[in-house]
């Protein structure tokens, strides 16, 4: 019996729906160091597929660059130059940016719904002991990052 029990749960779980899939457009702050960017793309490997699944937008990160110098606050004219670029629903931009030796993720969709800073600007923490908290909580704030961006734009 216990068998037929857990063959009928590991059942369930591949029955599941997908995760999400997001088109992400990568940007990195000018202060993100070599380390910083192997850092996210080691998270965004280690999302996939159990929470959500990537793949590069086809809006290119130069339609994006005008925002760097843009005197309006950065997740607003991310979104509103994603919408601009043409940029469907589920595409968000990822801004990688490193303060003081701590890795934090901007995640932000274009203008279909509201921006939510508690969620889609995050602190990860530091690279030099990324995992503190647990690779389980580090993924965990990574992918609320990328799918309230994905919400923000229009899924």
């Amino acid at each position: 019996m216990m068998i037929y029990v857990s063959i009928f749960a590991a059942l369930t779980v591949q029955l599941g729906p997908p995760p999400p899939l997001i088109s992400v457009v990568q940007l990195a702050d000018e202060g993100t160091t070599a380390d910083g960017r192997a850092a996210t793309q080691t998270i965004i490997e280690k999302l996939q597929p159990g929470y959500v699944r990537v793949r590069p937008s086809e809006v290119s990160a130069e339609a994006l660059e005008a925002c760097r110098t843009d005197p309006s606050p950065v997740e607003v004219c991310l979104s509103e130059a994603l919408g601009r670029a043409g940029a469907a629903s589920g595409h968000v931009v990822l801004m990688t940016q490193e303060k003081d030796g701590v890795l934090h993720w901007l995640c932000v969709g274009r203008n279909a719904g509201p921006f939510t800073a508690a969620r889609q600007s995050v602190e990860l923490g530091p690279l030099a002991d990324l995992y503190s908290d647990g690779e389980s909580e580090l993924l965990h704030r990574a992918a609320a990052c990328l799918t309230y961006a994905g919400n923000q734009s229009g899924w």
